[in-house]
């Protein structure tokens, strides 16, 4: 079986290569098109208190053509913070950026894709920041109870036990909480996070199945299909690209639209 997954793997030999930096670039570009289309024909409404995906012509379909450009972005930072985990030189460095940017977006996500309720909805970088630490809590239980070849002096009867135990109740417990805190994407994102960790090794299988599993979550979902794909041609680099923009961007672009908003339509 394991023979198989290489020579599946193999196939990405023949894929046109593209890097990290272009990658990250459409799925800012993707997210931006999603966010513009929401705002603005799901949560606008006109002088006759119509939203605006009724009261224009070919609003509807308009709507739905951006809202699918828009599923590309959010599998792209998932496979991609999988990636800077693995990466990084700091975990916690790592860690404490999503937090930071996680407590800086809250505010423009809840006005710009929430208006009008004060219901909480953690935004993606929540999702992302739980997905983190689901995957850094498996990865220390594999290297705390799972024997290694390269020391076997933590060989334990019980470690697989332990560590299934644990693996088990993270991932209960990081779920529960994504769903509590009303998260984008809820337990499915951090689901997303934890497969494309697990079967990092086996990159189409895990592009496959992750994908399957997110339009499963959500079917609309299934219209992600072209980011999966291009991840799959991921060729290893970073190319150019500057790490604090993706931050930024997220909470600055979410205040833009929303003030633009509010601007013309008042909310």
């Amino acid at each position: 079986m394991e023979l198989l997954l290489k020579r599946l793997d193999r196939m990405r030999i023949y894929l046109p290569p593209i890097n990290e930096g272009r990658l990250k670039m459409l799925a800012v570009f993707t997210m931006l098109i999603d966010h513009v289309t929401y705002s603005f024909l799901e949560k606008a409404y006109d002088a006759n208190g119509q939203l605006l995906s009724f009261s224009l012509e070919n609003g509807r379909m308009l709507d739905h053509i951006g809202r699918m450009i828009g599923r590309q972005a959010f599998p792209i930072f998932c496979f991609f913070l999988v990636v800077g985990f693995r990466k990084t030189h700091s975990r916690a460095g790592y860690l404490a950026r999503l937090l930071i940017f996680s407590a800086l977006s809250q505010f423009p996500f809840q006005k710009c894709i929430f208006p009008g309720t004060d219901v909480f909805h953690a935004s993606v970088m929540v999702t992302l920041t739980l997905g983190m630490l689901l995957i850094w809590v498996i990865d220390s239980a594999d290297k705390a109870f799972l024997p290694h070849e390269e020391d076997r002096s933590r060989d334990n009867p019980f470690g697989i036990l332990i560590f299934l135990a644990v693996s088990a109740g993270a991932v209960f417990g990081f779920c529960r909480l994504a769903v509590f805190l009303h998260s984008d994407y809820s337990y499915g994102g951090v689901i997303l996070i934890l497969l494309m960790y697990l079967l990092r090794k086996y990159r189409i299988l895990s592009l496959f199945i992750s994908w399957m599993w997110l339009s499963w979550y959500n079917r609309f979902e299934m219209y992600a299909a072209p980011a999966f794909f291009l991840l799959a041609c991921y060729n290893g680099k970073r190319g150019r690209q500057n790490k604090y923009f993706y931050y930024v961007f997220y909470p600055a672009h979410l205040l833009l639209i929303w003030l633009v908003r509010r601007h013309f339509f008042g909310m």
